[in-house]
């Protein structure tokens, strides 16, 4: 009988830790936490059935006891020697070198309407509208995790379907599809369901069961004792759908995770291939998970004077600031967040940018808001709505540090946008469309006369003078915006707000008028100053010398400011066929003379 009973504990062991590792499905390596500790327990309880069948159960159970709590201590002892205290080193030079660039380098300038100013919340909130239209479908999916990437030039959200439970799975096997979402247009959202006029079925996902469940298809691959993070699903070139997952080694005991490459899971027909860091396709855009970077910003910040230093001294330490944005730059995938002194809540001393897929950091000092002070600052625009503000973009207005974010009701449909000055979250401005919200802030940077403007290689000011051909005006969320085409330069609409000047309102055709404006090629010109010649309004003698106190010291004036003023006599045509050095020989000319 006892023989019976040792039998029955045994088979159920064994049966115990084949359903651990089904369910787990930790890599089988002590490389690894999770694997640490389940190959920790298959061993002490393959001794201690051993030890039942050579002696008694008693004595078995002694055993059991005793390396449960020895592969306990060994776990925490193992978290400790590989925390910060003895590698404080490591962690801190994980993220390698650190590139210091200008911030007009980090982030180029962009066309207005081409900013992925959709976040996940809204590109799945219209995804999810989509899947309503098909009630059939509805009723057994739901929507995975969002992924942004760049497809053929075109930012967007790229939205899996995933089985609602175990009994919809069985019944149906596979998905006919997936949805995208524009990252620029909230209302252009497709649902995939052919490629190349065949239907797409999609066998394997995380929501799956048995071998088309993802992680278990991987393992069965040959990837048994490998580290797997970040499910992220993405398409190729062409639209066909693929699970990418990174692989990670520790640097240390059981942590400092460094991304090693990718496994790339083809959905449909569960094809396998891994990929180094440097062999990866080029249409994948995540290598590197955001959770590993954001540990290695933070480390590279805060173990700069060693691990003593963040308990005693706080000693030149820094840290992320709270939100990471993934952002693109001339079609390559980054990470960016901001820097901020450790205890610092509302300022930022800079900005990182890491590479999505080989980790190339840039860093740039730039005093400022951080993310969420400008967020605060936009809702404070609409806070008669209630408006909340999306996750702000860093980007380039005019040659102008800038955030730039969507403001969302409480349905999380966008109703507004809003701009907020990098170097002074107190300027900011808001339009019911980008173009709107564009002309609203360059003038409000116009009218701040202290603030001085970084601006970037693409953004030229000019001061032309000459007749109005046309011009009319248009109120747009209660301001009057004025359009004029001038004589000698009909190729461009100047734009400008009434609030440039009170002679807007009683220009004509026919009028000769100065103006100052920003050319950054792309589309619309904003008018910074503007006089109309004919009239010469007076002023009283206090405010003559307020004038002559402010002037010299506008956004576009000021010492600082990396402006180009272009020599008028210089044409358009001229100017765009000279070379780099050419233009800056004239340049430098130019100033020189004046």
């Amino acid at each position: 009988m006892e023989k019976v009973g040792k039998l029955v504990v045994s088979v159920l062991s064994v049966v115990l830790m084949c359903a651990l590792y089904w369910l787990w499905l930790p890599p089988l390596s002590i490389a690894y936490a999770s694997g640490f500790l389940f190959i920790g327990l298959c061993v002490i309880i393959l001794i201690s059935n051993i030890a039942m069948w050579i002696s008694d159960f008693g004595i078995a159970g002694v055993i059991a006891f005793l390396g449960f709590a020895i592969l306990l201590i060994l776990w925490i002892g193992g978290a400790f020697f590989g925390s910060s205290v003895f590698n404080a080193t490591v962690k801190q030079q994980q993220i390698g070198e650190v590139e210091k660039v200008e911030y007009s380098e980090m982030i180029k300038q962009i066309d207005t309407s081409q900013i992925p100013i959709v976040d996940e919340a809204l590109a799945k909130k219209q995804a999810d509208k989509k899947i309503g239209e098909d009630i059939a479908l509805g009723s057994r999916v739901y929507l995975g995790n969002a992924a942004i990437q760049e497809v053929n030039g075109e930012i967007m959200y790229v939205v899996p379907l995933e089985h609602s439970g175990y009994f919809k799975w069985n019944k149906n096997r596979t998905i006919p599809g997936y949805i995208t979402v524009s990252a620029s247009n909230p209302n252009k959202v497709n649902f995939i369901t052919e490629l190349d006029g065949e239907k797409i079925n999609i066998r394997y996902q995380k929501s799956a069961y048995f071998s088309y469940d993802l992680t278990r298809h991987i393992r069965n691959q040959g990837f048994k004792n490998v580290g797997l993070t970040e499910y992220t699903f993405e398409i190729n070139d062409s639209g066909r759908p693929y699970w990418v997952v990174t692989t990670y080694e520790n640097k240390t005991i059981f942590g400092t995770e460094e991304a090693t490459g990718v496994v790339v899971v083809d959905a449909q027909t569960g094809e396998t291939s891994w990929y180094s860091v440097e062999d990866t396709p080029d249409w994948v855009d995540i290598i590197q998970p955001q959770s590993f970077i954001e540990n290695q910003i933070d480390n590279r910040g805060k173990l700069i004077h060693g691990f003593w230093n963040t308990i005693f001294g706080n000693t030149e330490m820094t840290k992320k600031t709270n939100l990471t944005l993934t952002v693109y730059v001339n079609g390559e995938c980054y990470y960016f967040t901001g820097m901020t002194s450790v205890g610092t809540d509302e300022s930022c001393s800079g900005f990182i940018m890491v590479n999505t897929r080989n980790k190339h950091a840039e860093i740039c000092s730039i005093s400022g808001a951080t993310e969420s002070a400008a967020m605060k600052s936009a809702q404070g625009l609409v806070s008669d709505f209630g408006y909340k503000s999306t996750e702000p973009l860093p980007l380039n207005i005019n040659g102008i540090p800038t955030y730039v974010m969507g403001l969302k009701d409480e349905e999380g449909l966008l109703k507004a946008y809003a701009m907020v000055n990098i170097d002074d979250y107190n300027i900011a401005a808001k339009g019911a469309s980008l173009m709107e919200a564009n002309r609203a802030y360059i003038q409000s940077v116009a009218r701040n006369s202290t603030t001085h403007v970084v601006a970037s290689d693409e953004a030229y000011g000019y001061t032309y003078e000459g007749k109005v051909q046309r011009i009319s005006n248009v109120v747009e969320d209660g301001s009057t915006y004025y359009y004029l085409v001038v004589e000698g330069e009909e190729e461009k609409i100047f734009t400008a707000s009434y609030m440039v000047s009170e002679e807007l309102a009683v220009t004509r055709d026919g009028d000769t008028v100065k103006i100052t404006y920003v050319d950054d090629k792309n589309g619309t010109v904003d008018i910074i100053n503007f006089d109309n010649v004919a009239f010469a309004t007076p002023v009283s003698e206090a405010q003559e010398k307020r004038n002559e106190l402010d002037e010299g010291t506008s956004a576009y004036d000021a010492e600082d400011s990396q402006m180009i003023e272009v020599n008028p006599d210089v044409t358009e045509d001229t100017w765009n066929s000279l070379s780099d050095e050419e233009k800056a020989k004239m340049l430098q000319e130019y100033q020189n003379n004046n």
